[in-house]
Order: structure tokens, then sequence, then C-alpha cells
């Protein structure tokens, strides 16, 4: 019996220590899967759409990531499910290390999606990891969608290698 229980622990722990330490990580082409699906999703639904970006528990939130949306014309974070950064203006949206970064999130005249780095603390940590995130721009909308990986290793040209983005 103490065998068992012991067993049914180990293998409950093994099973789920992925999701518990977040271990699952998104890889680059299903980053840009991911935000090329909201890019779709929200030039079709425009404004009403945005509610769905803004919960925790959607289609876009997954693995160690998530999508948020950035409206380009407002020059503001229009949704964020994780951090509380909406409505914030896009120039006082910096990364830990002093960097301004909403601008970068809001190309001129780009209607074609892009890689780009910064750093981010990883959920439920403090410390700021390196992220590559990539954006999109939602046709026919003020918005761009993106999304983004940690990795220390991987330079854009990698990325966009990767992804075929």
């Amino acid at each position: 019996m103490r065998k068992t229980v012991l067993f049914f622990l180990s293998t409950s722990f093994i099973l789920t220590s992925g999701v518990i330490l977040g271990q699952e990580k998104a890889t680059p082409q299903q980053v840009v899967q991911k935000v090329q699906q909201a890019a779709g999703f929200l030039s079709k639904q425009g404004e009403a759409g945005l509610a769905t970006f803004k919960e925790r528990r959607s289609d876009y939130v997954w693995a160690n990531t998530y999508v948020f949306v950035i409206d380009c014309q407002q020059k503001k974070v229009a949704a964020n499910p994780l951090f509380g950064f909406e409505d914030m203006p896009l120039s006082k949206l910096k990364d830990p290390t002093g960097m301004v970064i909403g601008p970068m999130f809001c190309p001129i005249g780009s209607a074609k999606g892009y890689w780009v780095q910064y750093h981010w603390p990883k959920a439920g940590q403090k410390e700021p990891a390196r992220k590559l995130t990539y954006i999109e721009p939602v046709p026919d909308t003020p918005y761009t969608v993106g999304a983004g990986i940690y990795d220390d290793q991987l330079t854009i040209t990698d990325v966009e290698a990767i992804s075929g983005e």
C-alpha cells in the first residue's frame, strides 16, 4: 500500500511538474502561429475582441507566454492578461534596464510581422530575462498583437529562420 501511494504521488508530481514549474516553453513557430491567429481574430472582431486578450484563461495564454494587444492610434497598451499594463502609454512602457520599449510595438508603415528583443521578467519572477517578441499589425485596425519567448541564446536572425517570419 505504501509503495502504491508513493508511486502515485511520484507519478503525479512528474506529470504535473511541467505545468507547476513552468517548464513548458513556447516555440518561435507557436508564437508566430498564435500571433497570426490573434491578428485574424481581432481583425474580424475589432474593439469588441479586446476582452478575449484580457482573460487569463483564453486560447491566447499558453505554455509560458501570452498574446498582448497594443493600440497604435491611442499609443497605449490595449489588452494584456497578466501584468496589468492596460491603458499604459507606450512612451512609459520600459523594460527593467530602462529601455523604452513601447514604440517598437507600433511599426510605421509596416503591414508585416517582425521580431524585437528586450528584457522582461518571466511570470512569477522579479529578475528580467531576455525576451524575443513577434509583433504583427492587425489589418484594418489601429492594433498590433504580440507574444514572445524567453531565450538567452537565440538571435533575431535565428528566430526569423526558425519561425519562417
